[in-house]
């Protein structure tokens, strides 16, 4: 019997041990989260292209790359070259594993660090992008260059060394940054992540996802041209009618004063 009581006893205590060292997880510090605002992109017909700010906390002394990804897709392009002296287009190459969008945004200092240089930033996707096709007599690589180009014209990619801003609190800092969605970016799913650095070495990483899609004209454009080309078709060639109608109206009345 004393035997069986002292048996109890050892558990009871161990119990206590237990309760003592567990810590509820509500108590816990949860990681600091990855902010996107807004959180969600709406295409209407007064659509120009969107601000967004991203910010997060990290750790004291840490450096931070912050990337928005686009879904990856097949692109065909018309390449330029010489011939007789002209430029014309001298065949097509198809591009595959590049994202649709590339924004990437870093802290201070981050860009010169030489054992960061193929982590992020075109270092990086150059290694992913594959191309095909008429490909020039120098390669991929000024093939890629040109590439980059044509998407930082039209808004879908861009590098911005510096533009996360730090402040300090504490143990742990906030960095804080802003970037403009192009206004013909495509309706989906993008990513957006943060990768926290540490002496060159990625310590953390982080990722949200926020959604671009239509509402008003444009959506109800995209559905009858997905869904009901015939349709789609007439409308547009009714509305092209309509606006040549009015603005022959306009420049006559015009040239008549």
């Amino acid at each position: 019997m004393r035997r069986t009581a002292s048996i109890y006893s050892v558990v009871i205590l161990c119990g206590m041990l237990l309760q003592g060292l567990w810590v509820p997880r509500s108590a816990i510090a949860e990681p600091s989260k990855l902010l996107v605002l807004p959180d969600g992109v709406h295409i209407d017909e007064s659509f120009r292209g969107e601000q967004v700010i991203i910010s997060a906390e990290i750790p004291k002394g840490t450096s931070a790359v912050v990337e928005i990804k686009g879904a990856t897709h097949k692109d065909h392009l018309l390449r330029k070259g010489r011939r007789g002296g002209l430029w014309m287009s001298v065949g097509e190459v198809t591009v595959s594993g590049a994202p649709s969008v590339y924004l990437v945004m870093t802290t201070a200092g981050l860009a010169s660090q030489p054992d960061t240089a193929f982590q992020w930033g075109y270092n990086a996707l150059e290694k992913l992008t594959e191309f095909g096709g008429a490909l020039p007599r120098d390669g991929a690589g000024a093939l890629f260059k040109e590439f980059v180009k044509l998407k930082e014209s039209e808004g879908f990619y861009g590098v911005f060394p510096d533009a996360l801003k730090v402040s300090t609190s504490g143990e742990s800092a906030t960095v804080e940054g802003q970037v403009t969605l192009p206004s013909n970016i495509a309706p989906g799913n993008y990513e957006v992540s943060l990768s926290v650095l540490n002496s060159g070495k990625v310590v953390d990483r982080k990722f949200v996802q926020f959604a671009v899609d239509m509402e008003g004209l444009p959506a109800l454009l995209s559905t009858l041209a997905h869904g009901h080309a015939l349709l789609y078709g007439i409308l547009a060639v009714v509305i092209a009618i309509i606006t040549g109608f009015v603005m022959g109206v306009v420049f006559k009345s015009k040239s008549a004063r």
